[in-house]
């Protein structure tokens, strides 16, 4: 229970549904200042979870989670700005965290399961789980996707086929006090600031200063840090008489930020690491046709899959713009919105290869 309505709704349905529920609230950093609107995870949210849970009448805990959360999630974000990617850590908290060691914690309570406020469909049948993206505009399946079979089979989803306005509908039902609390959207251990500023201090060679250049090689400028840049990227980039030009590539190496034209942004495929197969019986030994999500709320795009081990090569049917390494791509059925597999993206593959 973040403290947030969707943690809050979801284990007030289970309590209806005949579940026993366990409320825990999850320590994840030690804030410095008050919590912030769009943030989450604050001494406030600590205070809010407390109180619906008391309004259900079920118990309650704050669990000190700040080390693992810090090596897990904290660590791994800097460590992947200062390499020159763009990570996404709700997707490690998922994994490691609510998923990772808050699961060791359900099972020394003896708790079958652990359950979520995510916005993805879940289905527990005898083949093993199946997770499908959300039917509405909230979709959290992406976030979702590099877990595996044994943590999906010991996770609830509760508001699977709900959106938001049904969520607060049930909240007010309920009498949970968080029914009209705003929404939490940005990185929680920033506390509403800047991320570059938490990266600077962890590392700080990533807030150097290097060169800009061209696809062709061509010095154009000076960066301020490579953690000031993503792929697809137009602010901050020296100006050119021939149009926009966008943040290509990344080189952590030598300390360089590549530019380019729009064009320059199109990748006919991908190669990622880290393979997840959620559903591998769904996955042909040569190639499948999926629909790949490269980035949270992205529109699924048709491709063709290639596994080999836990590495993923995937062709796009049409060219797909601004591919990011660090960020995670979700392969869901051609046919349906299931999610069948996960990885995290390490290159954009070009028709003609950008800068190298």
């Amino acid at each position: 229970m973040s403290g947030g309505v969707d943690s809050a709704v979801a284990a007030g349905l289970l309590l209806e549904a005949g579940y026993d529920v366990v409320g825990v609230t999850m320590r994840m950093y030690q804030p410095t200042k008050p919590a912030y609107a769009k943030s989450c995870c604050g001494i406030d949210d600590f205070d809010d979870a407390r109180r619906s849970a008391a309004v259900l009448g079920i118990p309650h805990y704050v669990l000190d989670f700040t080390n693992v959360f810090r090596r897990t999630v904290i660590d791994r974000f800097v460590d992947e700005y200062a390499n020159g990617r763009t990570p996404n850590p709700c997707v490690a908290c998922n994994l490691f965290v609510k998923l990772g060691t808050l699961r060791e914690y359900a099972d020394r309570l003896g708790a079958r399961y652990v359950a979520t406020g995510h916005y993805a469909r879940l289905e527990h049948r005898d083949d093993g789980p199946h997770l499908y993206r959300s039917p509405h505009a909230k979709d959290q399946a992406y976030a979702l996707a590099l877990l595996s079979q044994e943590q999906l089979r010991s996770l609830l989803l509760p508001l699977g086929g709900f959106d938001k306005t049904t969520t607060r509908a049930h909240a007010r039902r309920l009498g949970l006090p968080v029914h009209d609390k705003p929404e939490s959207q940005d990185i929680c251990f920033t506390e509403g600031g800047d991320y570059r500023e938490i990266v600077a201090r962890e590392r700080p060679q990533a807030a150097r200063p290097g060169r800009i250049v061209t696809t062709s090689g061509r010095d154009v400028g000076e960066h301020a840090g490579i953690m000031q840049y993503t792929v697809g990227q137009r602010a901050k980039l020296p100006a050119s008489a021939s149009g926009p030009r966008y943040v290509i590539r990344i080189d952590a190496a030598t300390n360089t930020v590549v530019i380019g034209d729009a064009a320059d942004l199109d990748a006919i495929g991908l190669i990622a690491d880290g393979m997840n197969l959620i559903r591998p019986d769904r996955f042909a030994r040569d190639a499948t046709p999926v629909r790949a999500m490269i980035r949270y709320h992205a529109q699924p795009v048709p491709a063709t899959a290639r596994i080999d081990g836990t590495l993923l090569t995937l062709h796009f049917d049409a060219p797909v713009r601004a591919v990011t390494p660090g960020q995670i791509v979700a392969l869901l059925a051609a046919e349906s919105d299931e999610v069948l597999a996960g990885a995290v993206i390490r290159s954009a593959v070009h028709a003609v290869p950008v800068g190298s």
